[in-house]
């Protein structure tokens, strides 16, 4: 099968370039797209470092699904994988997930852990097991309820059957959750990527409660009588995802754990408040990038 790679990014070119070297030394990698929504175009520096790679920079198209959509669009690989810029894919990536695709034919969706480069400092850390904390590794293969949005792939087919989240503009999430409802497995594999922080405080607790609240919107669309009771709920999710955190920091991650948790816990209510007002209010005035 043939692999394209996406890569979705609000980074700076030095940022980006550290994902693109690693991609572009791994053959598997047959077609590689940039989807940049940064105020800079990146291909003017990297262009010539990266001949291989095609980039459009859509700043207009301003959240990570539309952009990846996108690109997705132009794509042409039978397996789409979808990357983070600020996450680098280990040099077997692209091997890996393609050797997992070809034992699980059934499977629309498959993802691999995302883990954290050092040094970290407690907000990185914060950060990161807000974002990833369910996809420490290492990981075996096996069946999955939930993947990481930082580091996925999908066979084309399925994502094509389900082209109108996609031209919604829907978090894969969604997507995710009506294959799981119509009985199709996701499945996670060893493929990993290291999540490199650029983001400080500020800017993290705003995308942390813009992307709770935009969740919730997209959860109870036409669902007016859901509003309420997913509200009343949410008022627990900083205690539960603290705690689904916890459970999977298992040694070596354990003293990582503690040493973000102050950060965590903060973050996890900030998205939480998120979700109790998108619940209430819907979507935002209009999308934002982070």
């Amino acid at each position: 099968m043939r692999l394209s790679v996406l890569v979705t990014s609000y980074e700076s070119p030095e940022t980006l370039r550290s994902c693109l070297d690693s991609l572009s030394r791994q053959p598997e990698a047959e077609e590689i797209l940039v989807a940049d929504g940064s105020a800079k175009d990146p291909s003017p520096d990297l262009a010539p470092l990266f001949p291989r790679v095609r980039f459009f920079h859509v700043p207009d198209l301003v959240t990570v699904p539309r952009l990846r959509w996108a690109a997705f669009r132009k794509s042409r690989g039978e397996v789409v994988a979808a990357v983070e810029a600020r996450c680098v894919p280990s040099p077997g990536w692209c091997r890996t997930l393609l050797e997992s695709h070809d034992r699980h034919p059934q499977a629309p969706a498959i993802g691999g852990p995302v883990g954290i480069a050092e040094p970290a400092s407690a907000f990185d850390l914060g950060l990161y097991f807000s974002e990833y904390g369910l996809f420490p590794p290492p990981v075996a293969e096996r069946r999955a309820k939930s993947l990481s949005g930082a580091n996925l792939s999908w066979k084309r087919e399925f994502l094509e059957q389900a082209s109108d989240l996609l031209d919604a503009g829907a978090w894969e999430t969604r997507i995710h959750e009506r294959w799981l409802r119509e009985g199709r497995p996701l499945f996670l594999c060893p493929a990993g990527v290291v999540f490199r922080n650029t983001m400080r405080p500020p800017r993290a607790i705003l995308q942390r409660f813009h992307y709770g609240r935009g969740y919730a919107a997209g959860r109870v669309a036409g669902r007016p009588a859901a509003r309420l009771p997913f509200a009343a709920a949410s008022v627990l999710l900083p205690f539960l995802l603290t705690v689904r955190a916890a459970i999977r920091a298992r040694p070596p991650w354990r003293g990582r754990f503690l040493r973000g948790l102050p950060w965590l816990a903060f973050l996890n209510a900030i998205w939480s408040l998120g979700e109790f007002t998108g619940y209430l209010t819907g979507e935002p005035g209009r999308p934002r990038n982070f």
